[in-house]
């Protein structure tokens, strides 16, 4: 049973997860570890303890979630490593770095989890992929239980499956947001209000997600409302004269091979 949780990072991704967690209807103790003190206000935002150095109180901590920036792993690893104990189990959502290089700086032998997801969380409409080379059945079953109380909990075979994801799940979000703003903005330059082109923009969204969610075949919908000649018709032939799909594959290949890249690096 989790009882007791260190984050270390306080980005926007934490800020998720901890917006998920004060949604439970579960007690924990957590506590953030950033060295920058400014980031205390999320703590006392989600009423949770925050420190901006690591003390010998990470080794209570049933789960430590390692959500930094991939630069930063070492450092971070070096820090916590003297207060890792074999009971810890450490959840790395830190990019392209791998399980090994992990393992390499950590003394203890901890059960080690790559995992990836995405800000969704927030509202438990994401996934978190894991991969693992040390995960035991009774920690699996742990985390199994209490991923589950706000996320879908799937397994990769393969690290590189985990790169793949963080380049098209993890970042996901970006994507959709990035067209969202491109159709919120032409609202705009044909004439609406900034407030209703927000409003109309996110209609849009909702009702489209939905739609998807219901038929889950983008290539019927897309014949529902494309009928030969008319203005929908028109505004995908000139996406596709640009070959706007093969730019937006070409995007996602690039993320996927940053992924691979930060682990070369690092």
């Amino acid at each position: 049973m989790i009882k007791n949780i260190s984050i270390i990072g306080a980005g926007s991704l934490t800020s998720s997860i901890l917006s998920a967690i004060s949604k439970l209807n579960h007690s924990y103790t957590i506590t953030i570890i950033d060295i920058n003190k400014n980031k205390k206000s999320m703590a006392k935002k989600y009423g949770v303890k925050f420190s901006s150095t690591y003390t010998r109180d990470i080794t209570k901590a049933d789960l430590i979630l390692l959500v930094v920036k991939p630069k930063e792993h070492k450092t971070v690893l070096k820090k916590i490593n003297k207060f890792t104990l074999k009971n810890n189990i450490l959840i790395s959502f830190m990019a392209g770095i791998t399980h090994d290089q992990i393992k390499d700086n950590i003394d203890a032998d901890v059960s080690i989890v790559r995992c990836m997801t995405n800000i969704s969380i927030k509202n438990f409409k994401s996934f978190i992929f894991y991969f693992s080379k040390s995960l035991n059945t009774k920690n699996l079953k742990i985390l199994q239980s209490f991923f589950s109380l706000f996320s879908r909990f799937r397994k990769c075979s393969t690290e590189d499956e985990i790169d793949k994801v963080t380049a098209l799940y993890g970042s996901g979000p970006a994507y959709y947001v990035f067209f969202n703003e491109i159709i919120r903005d032409s609202f705009i330059r044909m004439g609406y209000s900034k407030k209703d082109s927000k409003e109309l923009t996110a209609n849009l969204s909702e009702g489209t997600a939905k739609l998807l969610e219901e038929t889950n075949d983008s290539d019927k919908i897309i014949n529902a409302i494309a009928s030969k000649g008319g203005t929908t018709e028109a505004a995908l032939l000139e996406l596709k004269k640009n070959k706007t799909k093969q730019s937006l594959l070409r995007a996602i290949n690039q993320a996927y091979t940053k992924s691979k890249s930060i682990l070369k690096k690092s």
